[in-house]
């Protein structure tokens, strides 16, 4: 596993193509504890530690408005996730590559912390 600090963690990615489910998660061990829906198709698990640790992105083609192939292998992929009493916040930007030019994107969305996960600053990130 490689951490940038103490709070960021290196991610994979996984793309099924059949499924359009695009998927990122650290590259380390963990024990899944809660999701939480953030939007219609958009997940975000927590570990037992409260700690983020995946994110799943369903209709990801849709939703990035993108062709299939381009999900395979983004370019770039950086996930910050605050978490206070009343909230939990996501900002995803994340690059695909389209006939060799990037195309980027940006998802924040806001959900309120009815699972009482505790206050947190973390990012998931490519190397």
């Amino acid at each position: 596993m490689k951490k940038k600090d103490n709070n960021s963690f290196e991610v994979v990615y996984k793309y099924d193509f059949a499924s359009d489910i695009l998927g990122v998660k650290v590259k380390r061990n963990f024990i899944y504890q809660e999701t939480v829906e953030m939007n219609e198709g958009l997940l975000l698990d927590f570990d037992q530690d409260n700690i983020p640790v995946s994110l799943e992105v369903h209709d990801a083609s849709k939703r990035f408005n993108v062709p299939k192939y381009s999900l395979k292998e983004p370019v770039f992929f950086n996930m910050d996730v605050n978490v206070n009493e009343k909230f939990i916040g996501m900002n995803v930007n994340i690059i695909f590559l389209i006939h060799n030019k990037e195309d980027c994107h940006i998802i924040e969305e806001y959900t309120s912390n009815k699972y009482n996960i505790p206050n947190i600053e973390t990012e998931l990130c490519t190397a």
